[in-house]
């Protein structure tokens, strides 16, 4: 059951700095009927959240940091007390921009794992080239994500 919920959202990198905090935001009811149409993605957090709370997540790739507010739609128990939490976006906008900085987080992560692993130092543009031909058409887009 946890991976049907979790297969259709992309999966931040752990090696990526991402902060989690409550936000402001009005929560959503836990009754929510649908999130259709909406972009998820899933990281470990050290906190259990319940869903329909609203949370702002800050990815430090770049400088500025990117954020994003979204809402909980899935809180899963992990190993070692941490928690994989699945958060959704509801405005197109924001669930775009989101998934351009997830690919860009894989494109870093895929560039750190090359050069572990072959010793090849590669560019940020040579990375991306390389992971767009080898995984872009895995990547989830925006109109094909399924959520519970």
């Amino acid at each position: 059951m946890t991976s049907n919920i979790t297969q259709s959202y992309i999966r931040h990198p752990n090696n990526i700095p991402a902060q989690i905090s409550l936000s402001a935001d009005t929560p959503i009811s836990p009754n929510t009927t649908s999130h259709c149409g909406q972009i998820g993605i899933s990281l470990s957090t050290n906190t259990f959240y319940a869903i329909g709370t609203a949370l702002e997540i800050q990815i430090s790739i770049y400088d500025p940091a990117f954020k994003a507010t979204g809402h909980v739609a899935w809180c899963i128990p992990e190993k070692n007390n941490h928690f994989r939490t699945g958060l959704v976006f509801d405005d197109p906008a924001t669930a775009y921009a989101v998934r351009m900085i997830e690919q860009i987080c894989h494109i870093e992560q895929y560039r750190h794992e090359i050069e572990k692993a072959e010793g090849r130092h590669l560019t940020q543009e040579a990375a991306a080239h390389e992971w767009i031909l080898r995984f872009a058409k895995e990547f989830p887009s925006i109109n094909n994500l399924v959520h519970p």
